[in-house]
């Protein structure tokens, strides 16, 4: 299933802070609500809301923010998503910090022919 498909009034969003949001400060990932949708957008908020100036606004498209600057929110469906690519980016950064081209490997013959094999798959 597309995930505009799973977008609908009272479905629960997680927002995680990126540019200039994730610069200034805010950390925390958000749950908010779609409290509206229309064939080509969709609107975050806390239920109760009615007011579209405190709504975010978001493209069904491509589930990006829609802003005249930089978007300060990426959209996930479930909080697992954003741990899992936190995680991801985590284990990224380690191993290109074992492999990078100003150190020495510390790693043994049969470490590497390991990892070589995994990563030749």
């Amino acid at each position: 299933m597309k995930k505009e498909q799973m977008i609908n009034v009272g479905t629960p969003v997680f927002l995680k802070p990126v540019n200039d949001a994730a610069r200034y400060g805010r950390k925390e990932v958000l749950e908010k609500t779609v409290l509206k949708k229309g064939k080509k957008y969709f609107y975050v908020g806390n239920m109760g809301e009615t007011e579209t100036r405190r709504m975010l606004k978001f493209s069904l498209e491509d589930m990006t923010q829609v802003t005249e600057y930089s978007a300060d929110w990426e959209l996930y469906l479930s909080k697992q998503e954003i741990i899992d690519e936190e995680e991801k980016e985590r284990l990224i950064f380690e191993i290109r910090s074992v492999f990078n081209r100003w150190s020495s490997v510390e790693l043994t013959l049969d470490q590497l022919r390991r990892i070589h094999a995994i990563i030749s798959e």
